[in-house]
C-alpha cells in the first residue's frame, strides 16, 4: 500500500543549497528528482554510480525518482549535463523551494480567544419555534450553540443562511467511510475532539528529516495550528462535551505535514498523491503568497500528480481536490493569478458573510466554483468553531476565518455526499456543485445566468453550497459521460502590440473538433494559455467571451503587481460557460489600464507599447451528447434546485439589463422557498451504504486517458 511513499524533502534545495531540517547547517543536500524508463532498480543503480543516495519515488507518480547528493561539486553544471545523458535517464530536475502561504486573512485585534463560559455550560435552548422542527438531533458539545453556519439557532441565528446540515445528520449521515486529508502544516491527532476520527493512514510527515513518518504532529504553537484547525470543522467529535461538532463528525481525518517551511515540486506532488486510493477528499488551504504581485502556480511534478489524482485515484473515480481560493481581497488580489485556482482538478472554494455578502479577503475569479460560510463582516466576526493544537489553552478556538475555514468546511459537506454516493467520479462532483449551489445575495451585483441557465458570480462560482440539496442529489445523481477535450492553438504572425490604454482583439473561430472522436458539444471547463509581454503585468486584464455571449474576466488589474514578466505560458480558467456549447466565436480581449499599478514607471510617452500578445490556445473540456443543437438559441430554461425549470414570463423595469435581474431574484426566491428538509432527503440505510462503499473497488470510467485532440488555426 506504501509503495508510494517518498522520504522527505524539507531540506530540499532553493537555487543554492539549503539545510536539512533535523540538522541545523552540518549536512547540506541537493535533491534531484530523475525520470527513469528502468524503475526503481534503475534509479538505484543511476545513484550508486554518480554517488548519490536513493531515497523514494515521487509520491504515486509512475518512474519518477528523488536522489539526494550529499557532495560538494566544483563543476555542478557539468555533473547535471552527465547525469541526464545516461541511458535510460528521460528528465533530470534539480529542486528548488519556494514557499506556499495559508489562506489566513489579517488578523482582527477584535477577535478574541476561546476562555469564555460556553464550554463549561450546557447549551441553552434558544431556539426559534420555527427551527425546532428541523432539529433532529442535540449535543452536549459546549460550542455547539454558537456554530450558526450549521444550524443557525439562538443569538447566531442572524441574516437566515446556513449550510444546510441537520436534514442530512437527520438521516444519520455523519460522513462514516469517507477519508479527509488535510495538506498543511499538520495536524494535533492528541486533541481531544480529533483523537477518536484521527486516521494514520491517510497521514504522513513529508518534512521528516529521521525517516518515513505517518505522524503529522504539529510544531505546538499557534504559528502551526492551521491544519489542525481545518481538520476540526471537517471531523470534531460530536456528543463528547468539548468544543464543537464537525460537518461530517464520523469521518475519519488524517494529516500530510508540509508546509512548515519552504517546499517543492517534488513534496507537493508527493503529498497530493499519498495513499490515493484511500483518501478520499484532499484539503488545501494554501497556495501562492496572496500580496496581490505574485502570478505561481502547481509545478510539473504537482501537474502530473493533480492530473494523476484525478484519473487514477480512489479507484478510477478520481482524488477530490478542495482548494482555497485566496484572501488577497485587501491587496485587491485577483484568484486568476493563482494557477491552483486555474486547474480544473481542483475545485476552488471561496467565502461569503452571514449576510451573503463577499468576504472583505475573498478575490474574483470565475475559476471559483462555490461559496460557504464565513464569520467574517464588517464591524466585528461571528464565531466559526473549531480546534487548534493542544499547547494552546484549552485546545479550542471560536474564530477561524479566511477562505482557510471555507475550504474544508467544504470538504465537510463533501464528505457527507460521499457517504451516500461514493460512486461518485471527480468530475460528477463538480457537476453536483454546480446544479444545487444557490444564490446567496441576489440583490450582489455581478450575476450572470450564461446560456445553459446555470447562475454565476466572479466571487460566489456557482453560489453557496447546500449539504441538504447536495445529499439530496447525490442519492440519484447519474455519472457524467467521459470527459473530452478539444484544444484550438493560435500562433500569430505577426504578434499583436498592445497599446497604450488600448485593447488588443482576437477572434478564435471554434468547430469543437466537429467530426472526430473528441468531438465537444457541452461544455464544462474552458482554459486559455497566453504568452504575453508586458511593461507593467498590474495593468493588464484578460476577458474572454464566448459563443453564446457568456464574459469570463479571466484576470483583472492588480495596482501591486509591477512586474515585467508578463504572461508566460500562463493558463487561466473559467466555469462560467458550464454546459454551454463550444461551437462558434470565441472572442479573447487583453487590455491595457495604464496607471492602475501605480509603482510601475511607465513612460508618459502615449507611443509606449503596453506589450504584446504572441500566442493563445483555447482549450476546451466537455461531453458530447447525441442530438444536441450546435446553437444556444434565447433561455428556455434555468437550473435550480438540481434540476431545470421553465424560464417564467417577468415584467421587467429594465428590458435591457443582462442578465435581467428579475429572473436571479425568482431563482433566488425558488431555492428559497424550496430549502431542503429531513423529508425530502431519500438515502439507503447506513449498513448498505457501507456495503456499496466495500464493493467499489474497480476502476470506473474515469481511469482511462482522456479523449484529446488537437485542432490548430
Amino acid at each position: 500500500m506504501f509503495s508510494a511513499l517518498v522520504l522527505v524533502f524539507g531540506c530540499l534545495l532553493q537555487r543554492k543549497p539549503v539545510t536539512t531540517e533535523g540538522h541545523h547547517g552540518t549536512n547540506r543536500h541537493i535533491f534531484y528528482v530523475v525520470q527513469m524508463d528502468r524503475g526503481i532498480r534503475g534509479a538505484r543503480v543511476l545513484a550508486q554510480q554518480h554517488g548519490l543516495e536513493f531515497i523514494q519515488r515521487v509520491g504515486s507518480l509512475e518512474n519518477l525518482y528523488t536522489l539526494r547528493d550529499s557532495r560538494g561539486r566544483p563543476d555542478r553544471a557539468t555533473f547535471e549535463r552527465n547525469l541526464a545523458a545516461v541511458e535510460g535517464v528521460q528528465w533530470v530536475q534539480r529542486q528548488s523551494s519556494h514557499y506556499r502561504d495559508k489562506r489566513l486573512p489579517a488578523r482582527d485585534v477584535r477577535q478574541r480567544s476561546t476562555n469564555s463560559s460556553w464550554r463549561s455550560e450546557p447549551p441553552a435552548d434558544r431556539q426559534p419555534e420555527e427551527k425546532r422542527s428541523d432539529q433532529c438531533l442535540t449535543f452536549n458539545d459546549p460550542l455547539w450553540p454558537m456554530q450558526w453556519e450549521l444550524f443557525a439557532q439562538g443569538e447566531y441565528r442572524v441574516g437566515g443562511l446556513d449550510l444546510n446540515v441537520m436534514p442530512v445528520w437527520c438521516h444519520n449521515v455523519t460522513g462514516d467511510g469517507v477519508v479527509v486529508s488535510i495538506i498543511d502544516d499538520g495536524v494535533d491527532h492528541q486533541n481531544k475532539d480529533l483523537t477518536r476520527n484521527f486516521e494514520a493512514l491517510a497521514s504522513f510527515d513529508v518534512r521528516s528529516a529521521h525517516g518515513l513518518s505517518h505522524d503529522p504532529m504539529p510544531v505546538q504553537d499557534e504559528l502551526n495550528s492551521h491544519g489542525t484547525r481545518c481538520a476540526g470543522e471537517v471531523a470534531m467529535e460530536a456528543n463528547n462535551s468539548y468544543c464543537g461538532v464537525g460537518i461530517a463528525f464520523n469521518a475519519r481525518i488524517g494529516g500530510i505535514r508540509l508546509l512548515d517551511g519552504p517546499v517543492t515540486d517534488a513534496m507537493e506532488a508527493t503529498a497530493l498523491t499519498f495513499n490515493f486510493h484511500f483518501i478520499d477528499i484532499y484539503v488545501c488551504s494554501w497556495g501562492p503568497r496572496d500580496d496581490g504581485a505574485t502570478m505561481d502556480g502547481p509545478a510539473v511534478l504537482t501537474e502530473q500528480a493533480l492530473w494523476l489524482g484525478t484519473h487514477k485515484g480512489r479507484r478510477g473515480k478520481g482524488s477530490i481536490f478542495v482548494w482555497a481560493a485566496g484572501n488577497g481581497g485587501l491587496q485587491l488580489d485577483h484568484c486568476g493569478a493563482d494557477g491552483y485556482v486555474n486547474s480544473i482538478y481542483n475545485i476552488a472554494i471561496g467565502a461569503v458573510s452571514h449576510a451573503g455578502k463577499p468576504a472583505y479577503f475573498g478575490e474574483p475569479c470565475p475559476g471559483v466554483m462555490a461559496v460557504t460560510l464565513s464569520g467574517a463582516r464588517v464591524g466585528g466576526s461571528l464565531p466559526l468553531v473549531t480546534v487548534t493544537v493542544t499547547s494552546s489553552g484549552d485546545g479550542c478556538v471560536e474564530h477561524f476565518q479566511g477562505t482557510s475555514s471555507a475550504a474544508p468546511i467544504a470538504a465537510g459537506i463533501l464528505a457527507l455526499v460521499l457517504e451516500v454516493n461514493p460512486e461518485l467520479t471527480w468530475r460528477d462532483v463538480q457537476y453536483l456543485i454546480a446544479r444545487t449551489a444557490k444564490i446567496p445575495n441576489a440583490m450582489e451585483p455581478g450575476w450572470n445566468i450564461n446560456a445553459a441557465g446555470y447562475h454565476v458570480h466572479h466571487r460566489f462560482g456557482f453560489g453557496l453550497l447546500d449539504a441538504g440539496l447536495m445529499v439530496q442529489q447525490a442519492a440519484r445523481f447519474r455519472r457524467v459521460a467521459p470527459q473530452r477535450e478539444c484544444t484550438e492553438e493560435i500562433t500569430l504572425d505577426p504578434i499583436r502590440i498592445i497599446p497604450p490604454r488600448g485593447v488588443v482583439t482576437l477572434k478564435i473561430q471554434s468547430d469543437a473538433c466537429d467530426g472526430r472522436s473528441n468531438e465537444i458539444n457541452t461544455l464544462e471547463h474552458v482554459q486559455v494559455r497566453v504568452d504575453i509581454s508586458a511593461v507593467c503585468r498590474g495593468d493588464l486584464s484578460v476577458s474572454l467571451e464566448s459563443p453564446s455571449g457568456t464574459v469570463s474576466v479571466l484576470l483583472d488589474t492588480r495596482p501591486n503587481d509591477a512586474s515585467t514578466a508578463g504572461l508566460k505560458n500562463w493558463t487561466l480558467m473559467t466555469v462560467h460557460c458550464w454546459e454551454e456549447q463550444p461551437r462558434g466565436l470565441w472572442t479573447l480581449w487583453v487590455t491595457d489600464h495604464k496607471g492602475t499599478a501605480k509603482s510601475c514607471r511607465r513612460h508618459s510617452d502615449e507611443e509606449e507599447a503596453a506589450g504584446a500578445l504572441f500566442r493563445a490556445t483555447l482549450i476546451l473540456f466537455g461531453t458530447y451528447r447525441p442530438h444536441r443543437s450546435t446553437q444556444d438559441g434565447p433561455l428556455q430554461s434555468v437550473v435550480v434546485m438540481g434540476s431545470r425549470h421553465p424560464v417564467p414570463h417577468i415584467q421587467q423595469k429594465d428590458p435591457t439589463s443582462r442578465p435581467p435581474l428579475g429572473l436571479i431574484q425568482w431563482m433566488n426566491q425558488m431555492e428559497r422557498d424550496g430549502a431542503v428538509r429531513a423529508d425530502d432527503i431519500t438515502v439507503a440505510p447506513r449498513h448498505q451504504r457501507r456495503q456499496q462503499s466495500r464493493s467499489s473497488t474497480e476502476p470506473g470510467a474515469e481511469g482511462g486517458e482522456t479523449v484529446r485532440q488537437q485542432a490548430k488555426n
